[in-house]
């Protein structure tokens, strides 16, 4: 049986894509030595650009995915809310930014309304709205 879930333990660190930036870094640092020592032969001009197009390409990839995930929670919660929220409580659901509706996600059902009210009244920070989340539901699909 997994964990459960809390604040303590909810943050996600994508392993593959840290490693992925760490050999790359190590690559442009070799690669860009290389180059400043006079070696600007096209073999060392190609080996950079491969390098920084690979940091490109795991830029996009984590932003692409983080984009696409909120976009699910988001409808996620729309969808959560229309069985658990009054209108005036899904007006508020779709004025927040989408980092405190990723907070939000975190929710027990029993307890969405009210902290959903008090981060629109309070202004809370997404961090704030998962410290007052006391049951939490937890997320083991994140990317």
């Amino acid at each position: 049986m997994a964990t459960p879930q809390t604040f303590q333990n909810h943050a996600h660190r994508p392993t593959a894509t840290i490693i992925g930036f760490a050999f790359t870094g190590v690559a442009l640092g070799a690669f860009g030595a290389r180059f400043l020592r006079g070696d600007h032969s096209p073999v060392m001009v190609g080996l950079l650009a491969i390098t920084g197009a690979l940091l490109a390409l795991l830029y996009i990839s984590r932003v692409y995915t983080v984009k696409l995930q909120d976009r699910i929670i988001r409808l996620e919660m729309r969808v959560r809310g229309a069985a658990l929220l009054t209108p005036e409580q899904q007006r508020i659901l779709h004025g927040l930014p989408i980092k405190k509706v990723v907070a939000l996600r975190f929710a027990s059902d029993a307890e969405l309304p009210l902290l959903l009210e008090r981060a629109g009244r309070e202004q809370l920070s997404p961090s704030d709205i998962k410290r007052a989340v006391t049951t939490w539901t937890p997320d083991q699909d994140r990317t």
